[in-house]
């Protein structure tokens, strides 16, 4: 049988190799028969620390390999960024230990020489680990440490100076799953009990009294109050967005950007499943997401409509009380839970996504009636995406005011980072 670690190298191995998402990896590697309950932390532990500290693992082992990354086979690179990410983040776990697993895993992967290869670099980064010598140039030298590309480590320190270094030392940190209370089917602390009674334990926002934390792990797919459509996962950022749309029974609102369906949803309940809400979203496979989402809550008052929100729909012209622009991002907010996200970004797809912001703000200022809200919101910190965006749309549209505007940080609030305006209509 596998064990943890072995799991782990070949859910890896899935991701690098075969392109397959952190969190659906993870995802598999819970759902593995052979993997025993108590190791499922550390499973995920490993998996999501290698892949969040992917460029600081490879400096490392750069510097004490005598073969250079690019010729290490897969599964052998895989092999020492897990020996490393154990020897120097973990604390709890011998060095010994780590050097030893991996060593095995080295002879069960690979061919004649790779045991004592990986053996010898893992026990000389064991040696030196508090000894790691940094790049000299500082701004290099904070891309290494906290793992972020150099492109985008530079772009953060040109938006947010000496905060750069808290904003990215709060990637690399593990957050709790958090839960929205379906205030149509219950109230939160009768779901308190009913998570309870399935093994998981929850703990109230100090703020939002219809967000629950999880204290450990939670697999809906397992979970009959789910099924039931008592909550739903949600981040306390995007939360935020819709409780400043604030949409109100009866109303007409439009979420341009739906999929998979969180804020609307959202919005449905605080409507108390009262007026209407018109979701849409470019991508046709997503369409039923949305509808499921709906029915599983109980709302009845969604509408899903296939759209590419960057084309104007002339017959929605100031037809909706307030409309929800949640638009397509390069998602730089939630990295600490998406970690690929830093890995397949580049500076060229900001600019782009710009352009696609742009044009949907536009479009989204047409459809609101006159008094109505617009809400502009997105879980990326890049002020291009954010407040540029906002800045260059007053310019160009006197008739809408901006009431307000905030960039949330995870390491100031706890949830994804986020950006969120409210704008009114004249």
């Amino acid at each position: 049988m596998a064990n943890a670690r072995e799991l782990t190298l070949k859910a890896l191995y899935s991701v690098e190799v075969e392109g397959t998402y952190s969190n659906q990896a993870l995802k598999t590697l819970l759902g593995q028969k052979d993997l025993p309950r108590e190791d499922r932390g550390f499973v995920t532990e490993l998996l999501l620390g290698v892949v969040r500290n992917k460029l600081f693992l490879d400096y490392v082992i750069s510097r004490f390999s005598s073969v250079r990354l690019k010729k290490l086979s897969p599964w052998i690179h895989g092999i020492l960024r897990l020996g490393v990410y154990q020897v120097v983040c973990m604390e709890r776990i011998p060095d010994s230990a780590a050097c030893n697993e991996m060593v095995k895993l080295a002879g069960k992967y690979s061919r004649g020489a790779s045991k004592g290869f990986v053996n010898g670099v893992l026990r000389t980064v064991s040696r030196e680990k508090d000894r790691i010598p940094y790049p000299d140039d500082q701004t290099e030298a904070m891309s290494v440490r906290y793992s972020c590309p150099l492109w985008l480590t530079e772009k953060l320190l040109s938006q947010y100076g000496a905060e750069t270094e808290e904003i990215l030392a709060a990637t690399l940190k593990p957050y709790p799953v958090s839960l929205r209370v379906n205030t149509l089917k219950t109230d939160k602390e009768e779901l308190q009990k009913r998570l309870l009674e399935e093994g998981v334990r929850t703990y109230p926002h100090e703020k939002n009294d219809r967000c629950l934390y999880v204290d450990g792990g939670l697999n809906v797919e397992q979970s009959p109050a789910y099924r039931d459509g008592l909550y739903t996962l949600q981040n306390i950022s995007s939360m935020t967005a819709v409780e400043w749309l604030a949409p109100l029974r009866g109303e007409r609102v439009l979420d341009l950007c739906a999929a998979p369906g969180g804020k609307t949803t959202y919005m449905g309940e605080r409507m108390e499943n009262t007026g209407k809400i018109v979701a849409c979203d470019i991508h046709p496979h997503k369409i039923p997401l949305l509808t499921a989402a709906a029915e599983r809550l109980g709302l009845t008052i969604v509408e899903t409509v296939c759209l590419d929100a960057t084309e104007l729909s002339a017959e929605w012209m100031e037809s909706f009380d307030c409309v929800l622009a949640d638009v397509p991002c390069s998602g730089i907010g939630v990295i600490h839970k998406k970690p690929d996200i830093k890995w397949n970004r580049n500076a060229e797809d900001v600019d782009a996504l710009a352009e696609v912001q742009e044009k949907i703000l536009n479009n989204a200022a047409t459809y609101v009636k006159a008094g109505g809200r617009l809400v502009y919101s997105t879980c990326t910190i890049l002020q291009e995406e954010n407040g540029d965006q906002i800045a260059k749309f007053l310019k160009t549209h006197p008739e809408f005011v901006l009431e307000k505007e905030e960039t949330l940080f995870i390491h100031k609030t706890g949830g994804s980072g986020f950006y969120i305006a409210k704008l009114i209509r004249k």
